[in-house]
Parts: C-alpha cells; structure tokens; sequence
C-alpha cells in the first residue's frame, strides 16, 4: 500500500486526479472509493468524502475482528479434536501411525474445503447474473446474518446516494449509480424504482419498493419534501449501519454455540463408537 500510495502521489503531481490516479490500481481500490472520489473531487466535499470512507472502513474493520475474535477459540477447539479422537485410536493399536496422520489430514482438509468452497465460488461469481441474485437471495434468508447484511446494503446505497448528491450530481443519477453500490441484487431492486420515478418527474421515494423498511422511507420521504434530503439520506446511512453493526455481533455471539453444539454431538458420537469398540473386544467367557 505504501508502494501504491506513493504512485498516486507521484501521478497526482503530474496533474492528474486523485479518483484517476487511484483507478490505475484497481486490486487495492473498490468501486465505491473511486466512484465517491471522483464526483468529491468535481465539488469541494473530498474532505467529508474521505471522513465517509474512513468510517466505513472503520465499520467493516471493527466487524471482521468481532467474527475472528469469537471464532477463535471454536477453531482451536476443532482442531484439538481433529488429534484426539485419532490418537485415542493410535494408542489402543486400532490404527497405525501412518493411519493416524492419514485421518487427521483428512478430517482438516475437509474442514478447510468446506470453507473455501463456498468463499471461492462467492468471490468468483459475476457481479450480475441469475446465479448472483439466487445466491444474495439465499444469503439473505441466512438468520441473524441475512439482516446484518440487509442493513449493511442499505447503508451502502444511502451512503452512496448522499455523497454523490453532495458533489451536485444529477438526483436520478445518484440514484442509478447507488443502486449499484449496494452489493446485493435483491436490495438493489428495493430503490431500482427511485431511478425510474425521479425520470417520470415524481420523487425517488415513491418509486422505492415498500420492502424497504418504513422507518426509513418516512426518513426518506422527509429529506426529499424538506429540501434536506442529504442530511435524511446520511441519516438512514448511520442509522442502518448501527444496526448492521448490532446484528453482526450477535451473529458472532452464536456462531461459537453453533460450533460448540456441533462438536458436542460429534463428541458423544465417537464415544460411543469408542465404547461399542472397546466393548467388541472382550470375549464373553461362559
């Protein structure tokens, strides 16, 4: 990133944009960052923008450590179990070693597939597509978790919206150009209508669909009647967030228990299996 930083530095110097400088490093920059940067820097809001960007980090920071210090301890757990149950094998001469290593790379290698699987096929889906909107669909219905991340769109869109109104950007343009910073397909076609609304002459709000929560179309509604629509728009940006927040912890707080009560039953399973074995091996002596 220093390396990076210092090519924009340099680039800068040359006379061309930060928005346009940051593009040529499309790996460390996301959409939103260059498309927020970019109409900030036509209008004198890059210093707010960049609060905004910063806030936002600080947001998807603070919610990473929350799911990685809570699956911890879960992890070490499994692993920890991954030896045991084989080496209890290994020493009542059941297994030999070379079997004892053989099981333990294959119970982690299962483990770590079924992670990757599904991480790698959700990185490398197209950002549009049936297969996209069928997989948002069904992260949505994923309790606790799917409502975390419905907020979080929201407050994309919002925080979207608001700072490219700001930078004096078209209203039925901020409006497209937020929609496809949601991140999700499904919330997406929640303010879809707005563009289509605003370009037939009436208000974005009225052209939202009524999934979207009421709160926040009152929020809304309120903005764009009052002429403050960036204050409401900023508005429903933080409250969404806070609530994302909220929800991604507690999903964080039961995922351990989830894990906990699956090791469990697999727990008392092999000790039973254990027990049959050891019980099998004694001859009854009329």
């Amino acid at each position: 990133m220093k390396i990076i930083f210092s090519r924009i530095s340099q680039s800068v110097s040359k006379g061309n944009t930060i928005a346009d400088s940051m593009a040529k490093h499309p790996r460390a920059f996301a959409r939103l960052d260059l498309m927020l940067i970019k109409s900030a820097e036509f209008s004198a809001e890059l210093p707010n923008c960049l609060k905004m960007l910063s806030n936002w980090y600080e947001l998807k920071t603070r919610l990473k450590r929350i799911f990685i210090s809570r699956c911890i301890l879960s992890g070490i757990i499994l692993h920890i179990l991954v030896v045991i149950f084989p080496l209890l094998h290994l020493i009542l001469g059941k297994i030999s070693t070379s079997e004892f290593f053989i099981k333990i790379a294959t119970a982690l290698g299962t483990i770590y597939l079924l992670i990757a699987i599904p991480l790698t096929i959700y990185r490398s889906m197209p950002n549009t597509g049936i297969l996209r909107r069928l997989l948002d669909a069904l992260i949505l219905r994923i309790p606790i978790l799917g409502h975390g991340i419905r907020q979080l769109s929201i407050s994309r869109y919002c925080m979207g919206f608001n700072m490219l109104y700001k930078a004096g950007v078209p209203i039925a343009q901020c409006a497209a150009q937020a929609t496809e910073l949601t991140g999700n397909l499904i919330i997406a076609d929640i303010f879809k209508g707005g563009t289509t609304s605003i370009e037939a002459g009436n208000m974005a709000y009225e052209g939202f669909s009524r999934k979207l929560p009421l709160d926040y179309l009152n929020i809304w509604q309120t903005g764009e009647q009052s002429g403050e629509l960036d204050k409401m728009s900023d508005k429903i940006a933080e409250i969404s967030g806070d609530r994302a927040e909220l929800l991604f912890t507690e999903f964080a707080r039961w995922l351990p228990i989830l894990i906990y009560t699956i090791i469990c039953i697999f727990i008392i399973i092999q000790i039973f299996k254990l027990a049959l074995g050891i019980r099998s091996s004694y001859t009854v002596i009329p």
